[in-house]
């Protein structure tokens, strides 16, 4: 099982895939910390190099489920996934949780990877109005992928995809 799971800020990619790796008992990653050192004084990107070699290592691994924004530079990891799945929420639910998030978040509620200023809450709102200016341009590129790409508006739907598409019992990490 190597799945690919793309989509906006705050559209449940990380809880998805997360989800996905417990149930079926596969590593997860999350694209960012293999782009991102998470250091105390803030994120520091890794070099070109060594974020490859990483990601080199996942993909080429037996299974993995993988979450991410669709970076333009990280889209060679496409030709190594079972399936693309495409996490297409609600604009005005993606925004929700992305308010939500960062107020948990800055309340000391929820872990974060990010110091969840105020800049930075700010920089997710734009991400999530530049993903919907850019999401047909998006779903063109993805349909080039042919059978590969699915598209789901919700997390169940993409489990009950994978249970009908894999066998637990088959499924080694």
């Amino acid at each position: 099982m190597k799945i690919d799971i793309i989509g906006a800020v705050g559209s449940g990619k990380t809880t998805l895939s997360r989800r996905i790796a417990e149930e079926f008992h596969i590593p997860c990653y999350e694209q960012d910390n293999i782009v991102w050192m998470r250091t105390r004084e803030g994120d520091v990107m890794r070099p070109s190099e060594e974020r490859e070699r990483m990601f080199m290592d996942i993909l080429t691994s037996k299974n993995w489920v993988m979450e991410g924004s669709p970076r333009k530079y990280l889209k060679e990891r496409y030709k190594h996934c079972d399936y693309i799945i495409f996490l297409d929420t609600n604009s005005f639910i993606r925004l929700y949780r992305i308010l939500r998030r960062w107020i948990r978040q800055k309340t000391g509620k929820e872990l974060y990877n990010t110091k969840p200023t105020l800049k930075f809450l700010l920089m997710n709102i734009k991400w999530h109005h530049e993903f919907n200016k850019d999401r047909k341009q998006l779903i063109s590129e993805l349909l080039q992928c042919g059978l590969r790409y699915k598209s789901f508006k919700n997390a169940n739907d993409v489990i009950n995809f994978c249970y009908n598409t894999y066998e637990i019992n088959n499924i080694k990490s």
